[in-house]
């Protein structure tokens, strides 16, 4: 007996549910099963509605209950058990999961490639709205505020969550592309936010211009790689139309104190940053650097005896309008200079970031 193939499964996500509509119709043909989650009803009832159709019409539809913890963990949990009936009664060669807007891919897609062999994971999708993409990438407003967390813990900004939905996408759909004056530099940050993403355009109706489903594009490995924590030159794109990517690196420890009094002027102008950097306070820890919009976060990654690396920082930062000298030398400055190296207990600074890692 022959082993049966692997179901392929086309992942759509991005923040408007309705520029998504359209897209969404693209991926579905009548051999396409579709899991659409929403997440309205989350604000006020603490559920996130799902509905499975396919070309003759709906089929089920329900409900997943989100409590005080993690929503997003929640929902992949639930989508699990679902996803594996589907499979199983092998009247579809394809599957569509529709994400609810707050959600981010590399979740959903890291579980479903450790729990579903039955599945095989063929393509990302992602939508952006060519009107506000730049906005949504530079501000700090939380998700809370625009009604698409998922659940009272998730205190992500729009920002984060953009950044995070395009790095992870074999397909960027550029919806209201007619309305922008500036597409050329959209695809150009697109580009520059994952180079592994094919850049489609939507028509005005919504409807892209490319495939954006069983495109076979999905690589899990790449994925990781990209989204992951390193920040390395293979990040850094050409300049052009106004995006611009920055490596900044060096083997010196950064002060602490300085470094948190300039997070204001280091994220200026920066949409997306990422990489390790090493505090004078804790000389052992490698500390993991990121930033969305305004937004910017610390966190452990472990000790620098436990890799390869020596003690440095590393920090790739990607901007619209961006001015790589100044963003160098505010990070420059908060180096411990040649006096503080020689004469410093570095372990006895202050430590602005206690309690946060």
């Amino acid at each position: 007996m022959t082993a049966r193939e692997k179901t392929p499964l086309s992942l759509l996500v991005g923040l408007s549910a309705t520029l998504r509509e359209p897209v969404l119709a693209a991926m579905t043909d009548a051999h396409t099963v579709v899991v659409a989650v929403g997440q309205d009803d989350l604000p006020s009832r603490g559920v996130l509605s799902w509905r499975v159709y396919d070309a003759s019409g709906p089929i089920d539809a329900g409900e997943f209950t989100v409590g005080d913890d993690c929503g997003a963990c929640q929902l992949v949990e639930s989508l699990v058990p679902l996803l594996e009936t589907l499979v199983a009664r092998g009247h579809w060669d394809h599957v569509v999961l529709s994400a609810p807007p707050g959600m981010e891919a590399r979740p959903l897609v890291s579980t479903l490639v450790a729990v579903l062999p039955e599945l095989v994971v063929d393509t990302v999708t992602c939508v952006v709205d060519a009107v506000l993409l730049v906005e949504q990438l530079s501000g700090d407003e939380l998700l809370a505020e625009r009604g698409l967390a998922l659940g009272m813990p998730d205190r992500r900004n729009v920002a984060e969550l953009t950044a995070r939905q395009v790095e992870y996408a074999d397909v960027s759909v550029l919806a209201n592309a007619h309305r922008s004056a500036v597409v050329d530099r959209l695809h150009n940050l697109l580009l520059h936010l994952n180079p592994r993403t094919r850049v489609v355009e939507a028509d005005v109706a919504g409807v892209p211009g490319g495939s954006v489903a069983r495109t076979g594009r999905f690589d899990f490995v790449a994925a990781e790689a990209w989204a992951g924590e390193l920040a390395t030159s293979d990040r850094v794109q050409p300049s052009g139309d106004g995006v611009t990517t920055v490596l900044w690196r060096s083997t010196r420890p950064l002060h602490p104190t300085r470094l948190n009094d300039a997070l204001e002027d280091i994220v200026t102008g920066v949409v997306r940053s990422r990489g390790v950097v090493w505090l004078a306070n804790r000389p052992t820890q490698r500390v993991r650097w990121e930033s969305a919009g305004y937004s910017a976060s610390l966190g452990m990654l472990g000790e620098w005896s436990d890799t390869e690396h020596l003690a440095e920082c590393t920090v790739v930062a990607t901007g619209v309008g961006l001015d790589p000298a100044h963003l160098q030398s505010v990070l420059d400055a908060c180096l411990l200079t040649d006096t503080e190296l020689s004469t410093l207990n570095w372990q006895e600074l202050e430590d602005p970031f206690a309690g946060v890692f």
